[in-house]
């Protein structure tokens, strides 16, 4: 899975990539083309390496800061790169752009070397400025300069001469002769790039590479973020002070405290239950958020973590799309579980994220729906959530409810704006079948009509 489509998957996610500091016009590009990272060893050493940054943040931002000034003239010269790869005689312009870029490379690597990070390998491209500016006036513009040719310096002297003159004839020939030779000058100097297009492409990429450590870092250093520790497949994922940044944010503007909570994953289902409004939904969209950005190589949203790595994540919740692609809700619900039946026996290590299982069907089927799909997952040791509002599934598996609305006293007056207040979001062990039933008081408590309420408790 490539970043670009996680983050159409997950809102979350996009949001966080979203607030990156990001310097360079290629950073973003290249970001978004990563992809998750399913091998253990190659993801601690991206995680060591965001480590290694932020604690140079952290002793000396000052040096950081003069890089991402560097990294803002950073230009995407991709396609220029692309013709020389291909051989392609480069223009002036495309001339310029190598060695405007080529000039910066040096000028980061002397402001990356003092910091000692180690984290990214930039090649020295001091022979391509050889070649681009033989007058070493370390200037970016480009021109075909004198120096490239005695004829050509000669020929330009006369056009200068014939100019002073007036000589028209004179200075029209002079100038066919020099386009000639700047255009064979242009080859020789395109062929010798050539050898080199290679390097000039890794001096872009592990540029791109620091500038996007560094904006993973920083975001970790602000939002205070952990490094996930990476376990192995059969080992639990946990998270300690677990919680969703971007509905975390979007409390805090209104003065609301977001309550982040503690869970443990084990190579098993679980299923939770819990309330209507506790969480349950943003809890699994946290699990897919934390999931993926590890694997991603970033620091994650908790105050501990420990994570074990999976081939991919597969997620089940409600689509606004269905109608549009002719589809109902269970159908597309049902064909979902089905893909993930399908990943499963095709022996893929995956995450199972599923909400409100087979809620848009009757109760009855319902449940043996939940419950065989608990069956499965556990037959296969596969890590999963379910969550569910259907008491008395048959299927024995681990169960963790929402604790939800506290006890208030009768008088409480609830609203939109004040019942995230009175609801526990944590989590706990629980070996019931009966789900919690809460929605007619909660409806009550937010000032339905109470005739409709009365009408809710008659039955």
């Amino acid at each position: 899975m490539l970043l670009k489509t996680a983050c159409n998957v997950s809102p979350a996610l996009n949001y966080l990539i979203g607030n990156l500091n990001i310097q360079s016009s290629t950073g973003l590009k290249y970001i978004l083309n990563n992809q998750l990272i399913n091998d253990r060893t190659r993801l601690e050493k991206e995680l060591n390496k965001v480590e290694k940054v932020l604690l140079s943040i952290k002793n000396d931002s000052s040096l950081i800061s003069n890089l991402g000034i560097k990294f803002c003239r950073v230009r995407d010269i991709n396609g220029t790169i692309n013709n020389l790869f291909n051989n392609t005689i480069l223009d002036d312009i495309e001339l310029f752009e190598i060695k405007s870029f080529c000039l910066l490379s040096e000028e980061i690597k002397d402001v990356y070397r003092p910091l000692n990070l180690d984290v990214v390998e930039i090649p020295d491209l001091s022979d391509v400025i050889t070649i681009l500016d033989p007058d070493n006036s370390k200037i970016p513009a480009f021109f075909v300069y004198d120096s490239y040719s005695d004829e050509l310096s000669s020929i330009r002297k006369k056009i200068n001469i014939a100019i002073s003159e007036g000589n028209k004839e004179e200075e029209q020939q002079l100038r066919f002769k020099e386009e000639a030779i700047e255009d064979e000058i242009r080859a020789k100097l395109s062929q010798k790039l050539f050898p080199l297009s290679k390097k000039i492409q890794t001096a872009v990429t592990e540029i791109c590479k620091l500038d996007v450590l560094i904006a993973k870092a920083q975001q970790a250093y602000e939002q205070n973020f952990c490094k996930p520790n990476i376990i192995e497949e059969n080992e639990p994922t946990t998270y300690k002070g677990l919680y969703n940044p971007q509905i975390k944010d979007a409390l805090a503007k209104n003065n609301i405290k977001y309550q982040a909570i503690d869970i443990t994953l084990y190579k098993s289902p679980c299923l939770i239950t819990g309330a209507n409004m506790s969480g349950k939904t943003v809890l699994l969209k946290t699990i897919a958020l934390t999931q993926l950005l590890t694997q991603f190589g970033f620091f994650v949203p908790a105050k501990e973590a420990s994570v074990a790595i999976v081939d991919e994540i597969m997620i089940c919740m409600d689509e606004s799309d269905n109608d549009q692609n002719g589809l109902s809700s269970f159908a597309a619900e049902i064909l979902k579980i089905n893909d993930i039946v399908n990943s499963i026996k095709g022996g893929s290590n995956i995450l199972v994220l599923v909400d409100e299982l087979a809620r848009t069907t009757n109760p009855v089927e319902g449940r043996k729906i939940v419950s065989a799909t608990l069956e499965f997952l556990d037959k296969h040791d596969i890590r999963g959530l379910i969550t569910s509002h259907y008491g008395d599934i048959e299927y024995k598996t681990r169960r963790l409810r929402v604790k939800g609305l506290e006890d208030l006293p009768d008088d409480t007056i609830l609203n939109v704006k004040n019942i995230n207040s009175f609801i526990d979001y944590s989590l706990v062990e629980t070996d019931e079948s009966e789900v919690p039933q809460e929605a007619i008081r909660i409806a009550a408590m937010l000032g339905v009509n109470d005739d409709f309420i009365k009408l809710c408790n008659k039955y």
